[in-house]
Formats: structure tokens, sequence, C-alpha cells
């Protein structure tokens, strides 16, 4: 595990050079996608030039060189790792995202549907007389999850846990920035792989006792296009809820892709609502 990243007085990350690329968020909406069904209402964005490719060289070597396999379940996730515990990166990371980030995911309360979507029922029930629980968006933790994905590599489908240190803090949103390109093709026209891929809701359940009639069914979603992807760019920042919201690290074929993975966390209040 390395520890913190800083440069003395210097700011880790410089303010916003308006000559530098322009940075563009999108809001992915799942209506207009093969998964309309499935995530229609939930919340995930693309956030691209957040970081410069000089940016992008800082994050990593922030993160020092002692890299770890990560293997889990008979090959379920095979990637490399270092954790770091950050701060100041944390920081300097959320203070460039929030900027990005729609207002209605940096309150959650009861009675909004994103809301409900994002923390879901149980999160947003608790009350004190006439105070009703709003969870408000702190920034990342300062846990970062620094990976790598070499050639073969991959993280099957799955949804991101919350992460609650204790019953007055919680992680709602991944935010996974891409720190290197890969590039889309190669010459033969193959995809070089590695995209963040969004499945129908459930895909891969019950993957230790698999059967072949899902298997079939896992395929057959595969080949009608039914998924949604978002491709490694350096300096793109893809923010999505953690709840219920099934993707994919696509196995890498060509190059190497390296990710800093972030939890944002939201710190519980109670506050009358507005007459």
């Amino acid at each position: 595990m390395s520890l913190d990243a800083s440069t003395g007085e210097s700011p880790l990350l410089g303010p916003y050079d308006p000559d530098g690329p322009l940075v563009v968020a999108t809001r992915i909406d799942f209506s207009k996608t093969p998964l309309a069904a499935h995530y229609s209402p939930y919340f995930a964005m693309v956030v691209d030039n957040l970081l410069t490719p000089a940016e992008c060289a800082a994050v990593i070597a922030s993160a020092g060189s002692n890299w770890r396999d990560l293997k889990k379940g008979d090959s379920w996730r095979e990637c490399e790792q270092i954790l770091s515990v950050s701060p100041n990166w944390a920081r300097a990371l959320s203070e460039r995202l929030a900027p990005h980030l729609p207002d209605e995911v940096k309150a959650l309360k009861k009675g909004d549907a994103l809301s409900e979507h994002i923390a879901g029922l149980p999160n947003l029930r608790a009350s004190q007389g006439a105070s009703k629980t709003v969870w408000k968006l702190r920034g990342a933790d300062e846990r970062l999850s620094f990976l790598r994905y070499r050639p073969g590599h991959h993280f099957k489908p799955h949804c991101d846990a919350l992460y609650s240190p204790n019953d007055k803090e919680k992680s709602f949103l991944t935010c996974q920035i891409y720190l290197r390109d890969i590039a889309e093709k190669q010459q033969d026209g193959e995809s070089s792989g590695g995209e963040t891929r969004f499945w129908p809701s459930r895909v891969g359940m019950g993957r230790k006792n698999k059967r072949s009639g899902d298997e079939e069914e896992d395929q057959q979603q595969i080949e009608s296009g039914a998924f949604l992807d978002v491709k490694p760019k350096i300096g793109r920042a893809l923010v999505f809820q953690q709840r219920m919201l099934w993707h994919s690290g696509q196995e890498v074929k060509h190059g190497e892709k390296f990710t800093v993975r972030l939890d944002l966390m939201y710190d519980h209040h109670f506050e009358k609502p507005l007459r």
C-alpha cells in the first residue's frame, strides 16, 4: 500500500487551462440504449478530458510500483492493483470532478426518483421528527484503487459494493478515471478490448453454479448487442451508481489499461423538507 502523494505547497492538480482540451460532461441516457428496459432511470455519465495526459502521468506516478496480482473466483477477475491511501489526491480529484456532476446526485433524499435508484429506499427512510434523511456528497474516499490490465486481464459482470465505514458515511457512486489510451483497433481490425461494458440486469448471476441455459442466455445478449460500451480514453472519467448497475471490464487484447477507481462518499444528514 503506497502512502500519501504530496508535492509540498504546490497543488497536485493545477487550475483548469482555458486553452486546453474542452471538458465535456455527457449524461448516459439509458432510455436511448439497448439497456432501456433495465436502466432507464439509473445514473451514469462520462466526463471527457477531466485530466490532461500530464496529470494522468502524475496520478500514475503517485501510486508507486508495488503492483500485486489480483485474482478472484476462478478467473472471475484478473488484473494488477495498488491500493493507495492518499487524502491529498482524493481531494484534488474530487475538486476537479465536482463541477461536472449534476446537482441532483449531490444530495439524495426520499421522494426523488433518481435518489431512490442511486441510494435505495432503505437508506433514505430514517427520520428524526419532521427532519428527513439526506445523503450529501462529500467527495472521494481517501483509498484509491489503481488497476493495471495487461493482455488477457478482465473483470466479469458484477455490481460495485457500497462502502460504508460507519452508519454516517456511505459510497453510492463509483468514479473510474482512465489514465492511458488503448488503441481502438489494431491493424487487423480487431478491437484492443478493455471497454467498461454495461450489461442487462443480473447478467452472469449464479456464476458458481452456472447452468448451460444461463450461459446460452448471456451469449444471446452479447450477440444481440444488448450492452453499452465505454471505451478507455486518457483523461476520461466514468461515474455511475453502484447499486444494481451491472458492468464488466472487458478483456484487454492489446496494450495495457490503467485506471484509478474512486468511491464517491456521502455523509448522512437530517433536514426538514422545504414546504
